[in-house]
């Protein structure tokens, strides 16, 4: 059976599908160098070896899909950087890295390649045009080196940027996984979509409104799973409710633990592997059929997950 069949299968009824973990702040841990402007897509070509092994590590653990270290490596923010010239080739190495380490594994029949397209960089100032170019872009590479799946991992964007990215990628032939962020509101305890990067910074949260109306209107264009990314872990189980609500289709998560403070993740708030397999627990009693982590969660939360969840 296909990796892509397989996850077909477990999200019919036999799942959760297990996502891997963070691959940023993963790399980070195994002493790769993180970057001012491009966080974690320096470890490409600055240490692949230690991609490889967080792709392996996850691998190890169970995950039945592993991710492309491609969020960081957008156009746009490449551009910016100076570094345009290595925008193909970074990626299409992102998609390498994650294959041969799979296809190398005893799990090679288990285990999905998601292609994570990322907005990292300045994606809400540019028009419509462009920004559907950069998507494009992007996607049509991992897809072309053979991804299973695409996974729109769109922190703190807009929900125009994010429609302009879900029709820059659903014709592409592969599922399309949408990923949002969320937060809650400080004064009624709604879940808001948007995002911040320290619950102790709020000055720097960024909110759109409602997760519910903005995952309804973004999931009508297209997309094979909407799920919540990179949020706090405490929010988790009220962010799938609110999917859950709004989209029929497979509901995910992944939040993370700690906080960014450029370029670097700050290793607070964390929770061990077992806090985590509790939590997912009720994330999957909410109604999530996909769970992973995001930023600050591990191979050992995964490890806990894929054990405690399907018994891998």
């Amino acid at each position: 059976m296909a990796p892509i069949d397989r996850l077909e299968t477990l999200l019919q009824g036999e799942g959760p599908v297990i996502l891997d973990g963070a691959n940023g702040s993963e790399l980070e841990r195994l002493g790769a160098r993180m970057d001012q402007s491009l966080w974690c897509a320096r470890a490409l070509a600055d240490a692949p070896d230690v991609v490889r092994r967080v792709h392996r590590r996850y691998i190890d653990a169970g995950a039945d899909i592993i991710t492309t270290n491609s969020y960081s490596a957008t156009r746009e923010a490449m551009q910016r950087c100076g570094l345009a010239e290595h925008f193909e080739d970074w990626n299409r190495r992102s998609v390498h890295m994650a294959r041969e380490e799979r296809d190398r594994s005893a799990r090679a029949e288990s285990v999905a390649v998601a292609g994570s397209v990322g907005t990292y960089g300045h994606f809400g100032a540019l028009d419509r045009e462009t920004l559907y170019g950069h998507f494009r872009a992007q996607a049509g590479i991992l897809v072309e080196e053979g991804v299973d799946l695409l996974m729109l991992e769109t922190l703190g964007s807009s929900v125009r940027t994010i429609r302009t990215m879900v029709n820059a990628t659903t014709d592409l032939g592969v599922p399309v996984w949408v990923s949002l962020s969320c937060v809650r509101d400080r004064d009624g305890g709604a879940v808001l979509f948007g995002m911040e990067e320290s619950t102790e910074a709020p000055e720097a949260a960024v909110t759109y409104g409602p997760l519910a109306e903005a995952a309804r209107e973004i999931m009508s264009v297209g997309g094979s799973a909407v799920l919540m990314m990179h949020s706090v872990r405490d929010l988790t189980e009220d962010a799938v409710r609110v999917l859950r609500g709004a989209w029929s289709g497979p509901v995910g998560a992944y939040p993370n633990a700690g906080y960014w403070t450029r370029p670097n993740w700050t290793f607070v708030d964390q929770v061990s592997p077992d806090e985590y397999l509790a939590d997912a627990r009720r994330w999957v009693e909410a109604g999530a059929s996909i769970v992973g982590g995001c930023c600050g969660v591990g191979v050992e939360h995964i490890r806990a997950l894929a054990g405690g969840l399907r018994g891998a």
